[in-house]
């Protein structure tokens, strides 16, 4: 499966009442879903896919495009 990069958001966080960046993609199944943009930059590679657990398919993964 694959999710393909939407558009970034800034956010507050409910918590802390800061500002929080968040990466959303657009699934195959039709579906979107966002993460948190310094969680994926702790997980970029040059020369590797980003994949991630499916949210919408269990035991499965999805691979990130175009981050």
């Amino acid at each position: 499966m694959k999710a393909k990069f939407v558009t970034e958001i800034l956010v507050t966080d409910p918590d802390f009442d800061g500002d929080v960046r968040l990466t959303v993609f657009k699934h195959e199944n039709g579906g979107m879903f966002a993460i948190d943009s310094s969680f994926l930059a702790q997980l970029e590679d040059d020369e590797a896919e980003i994949r991630i657990p499916d949210i919408f398919h269990q035991n499965k993964l999805v691979i990130l495009e175009d981050v």
